[in-house]
This record gives C-alpha cells, sequence and structure tokens, in this order.
C-alpha cells in the first residue's frame, strides 16, 4: 500500500477521547454505511471502540461484505461522501470528512474473512484483558514518538498486535 502525500505528512496525535463522542461519530458512520450498503455487517473497531484507550482522534469502521462486492461498495460509499485512498486485494479503505481531515476510517472487507476476525479479536481483547490493553498502548506510544506516517505507525505496532493475537488464540 504507497501512502498519499497527505498520509506522509501527518503526524500521529493521540488523545484521551469521549467513548461517547467516537461512538455517537461511529453511529453517525454506520447510518450512512447502511443507506448505500443495507446487507453490510458494521463494526466499530480500533482504539475509539476500547473504552480509556488514548487513539487517534479517527473513528475505525469496519464493513463487512459478500466475497466480490469490495469494488461496488467502496464505489458507493464514495458516492455518498466517503473518499476512496484506496484498495488492494480484499481490502479497500476510505475516509470522511477528507484525507487532510479524516474523522473517520472505513475498511472495506468480505465479512469473515481472516482479516474481519483478527480486526474484531483485537478489539474484543483489548476490550477485556487491561494487560493486553496495557501492553498495546505502549506500543502505540512508542510508535507515535518514532515515526510519522499512518503507515509507519501501524507497522511499528503489528509486532506487539500479532504477538497480542497469538497469545489470545494460545488462551
Amino acid at each position: 500500500m504507497s501512502d498519499s502525500p497527505m498520509m506522509r505528512e501527518q503526524r500521529i496525535e493521540l488523545v484521551d477521547g469521549d467513548a461517547a463522542v467516537w461512538c455517537a461519530r461511529f453511529e453517525r458512520a454506520r447510518a450512512q454505511i447502511l443507506r448505500v450498503i443495507p446487507h453490510a455487517d458494521v463494526e466499530h473497531i480500533g482504539s475509539t471502540a476500547v473504552p480509556g484507550l488514548p487513539a487517534k482522534d479517527v473513528v475505525d469502521v469496519l464493513v463487512g461484505v459478500r466475497a466480490g462486492e469490495i469494488p461496488d461498495a467502496a464505489l458507493a460509499l464514495g458516492r455518498s461522501g466517503f473518499v476512496k485512498e484506496g484498495q488492494r486485494g480484499d481490502h479497500a479503505w476510505l475516509c470522511s470528512p477528507s484525507v487532510a481531515g479524516r474523522e473517520v476510517f472505513v475498511h472495506v472487507m468480505v465479512e469473515g474473512s481472516a482479516a474481519w476476525q483478527r480486526r474484531i479479536q483485537f478489539r474484543d481483547l483489548l476490550r477485556a484483558d487491561e494487560g493486553a490493553r496495557n501492553r498495546y498502548l505502549a506500543a502505540k506510544l512508542h510508535a507515535r514518538d518514532t515515526t510519522d506516517s499512518w503507515r509507519d505507525y501501524t507497522a511499528a505496532k503489528w509486532d506487539t498486535v500479532r504477538e497480542l493475537l497469538e497469545e489470545d488464540r494460545r488462551g
């Protein structure tokens, strides 16, 4: 995935957000998404879906569609006001209201796919396990302090995410 110029230049800021504000933003995005893709499964993911976890002030939304529907779903979301940033394989990503002023980041994927399940599993793990939440927060803070793009920030957290998911699977 290549970064747009705006993605490379954005400094990562983590905030202690208001869970109610983030939930309301998610619900508005969910309603907009369901107006154009009524059969989609729409989930609030990412750190804004985990009460008490500092996050970028951007709500992550997971949109599940059937296999083969990702291009049409991304096109429909684009027509409804989301800005398509990219697509690779079975994953399209869009934002709102703009790349420079992201408030919502949408991931369109095949519902139930391994990638879909990992995102849900990770959200649920962070909601339930304070130790996992603290380890992830430490990784987020380190990534924030050592990277200067969304792509690098995400990559810098990946080892911790992978380790936490593996530990959770092993039980």
